[in-house]
């Protein structure tokens, strides 16, 4: 009788399991419940700032800028927004003052290229610029930059025929460590090559040099005496501070043909006592010719 009884108890909930999937596949699925939706993202403007601590007199190189995520609402009054242009616009620009890092750099933060009195602040007050006419050869074949550091060297040939031999031709160092703010019209320190400057035009070239205002008339007179050459000092040697070698103390700093050519040696006595006395019978006395 019991077994009787619990066969219909699972009958009949058989029965009512059945019942209620007939009902729920009739009446098709639940309805879903609608997501809410996505919030929008907040707007953000993009501006410069100062990748690391740049000082005042400094031109700026990409490596000093970065890019800064802000809500437009706390965008600077004058700041330069993250583009392309922009990034352009400020390269080479000179700083007015320091800019911390992380700073926003302001358009009155910087000067530049092109705009009026860029040079004038580019130089260390008292300094002056003088331009340096320069071939592939003497420029270095291209390879200086503004921001290097260089020596100006003089070679020069002396066209008095009475001097000795071994003293007709000489090179000495005008100016040693004076910087390169500038070849041709551009001013970008610390770019690399290729980028601006145009490598294929390096038959003339010019390069302005930052100098003292006595140095500037020396570069000067020394143009008009011979050939002037830049060479590129080390950026790891000690700065000499712009020594002018030709008045520097110690020994004469001038090479001569005969230090570097054994052609234009001469003997000491041959070099102090020999003269060569020209006779010709239209003139009245001989001429004379010392080496």
């Amino acid at each position: 009788m019991a077994l009787r009884i619990a066969l219909f108890l699972l009958i009949g909930l058989g029965m009512a399991g059945l019942g209620v999937a007939l009902v729920t596949l009739s009446h098709g699925p639940p309805p879903q419940i609608a997501a809410a939706p996505a919030a929008a993202p907040a707007p953000t403007s993009h501006i410069l700032v100062a990748a690391r601590s740049v000082l005042g007199g400094n031109l700026l190189v990409p490596d000093d800028v970065t890019s800064k995520t802000v809500p437009p609402t706390e965008v600077p009054e004058n700041a330069w927004l993250d583009t392309p242009d922009a990034r352009a616009a400020i390269r080479g620009a000179m700083v007015r003052h320091r800019i911390a890092a992380g700073a926003p750099i302001l358009h009155d933060d910087v000067v530049r290229p092109g705009e009026r009195g860029f040079l004038a602040a580019v130089l260390t007050p008292g300094d002056r610029a003088i331009s340096v006419g320069v071939d592939a050869v003497t420029g270095t074949a291209g390879l200086i930059w503004p921001g290097d550091r260089v020596d100006v060297v003089l070679t020069q040939k002396m066209d008095d025929q009475n001097a000795p031999i071994n003293k007709r031709v000489s090179g000495e160092t005008v100016l040693q460590d004076v910087r390169v703010i500038a070849v041709d019209q551009h001013l970008v320190e610390g770019e690399a090559p290729g980028n601006s400057l145009n490598l294929q035009n390096l038959s003339q070239r010019t390069v302005t040099l930052e100098v003292t205002p006595l140095d500037a008339r020396k570069v000067a007179v020394a143009a008009t005496l011979g050939r002037l050459s830049l060479t590129i000092c080390s950026a790891t040697e000690p700065r000499a501070d712009k020594v002018n070698l030709a008045n520097a103390d110690g020994p004469d700093p001038v090479v001569w043909a005969s230090d570097v050519s054994a052609a234009y040696r001469t003997s000491p006595t041959s070099a102090a006592n020999t003269t060569i006395r020209l006779f010709s019978g239209t003139q009245p006395k001989p001429v004379e010719y010392h080496y």
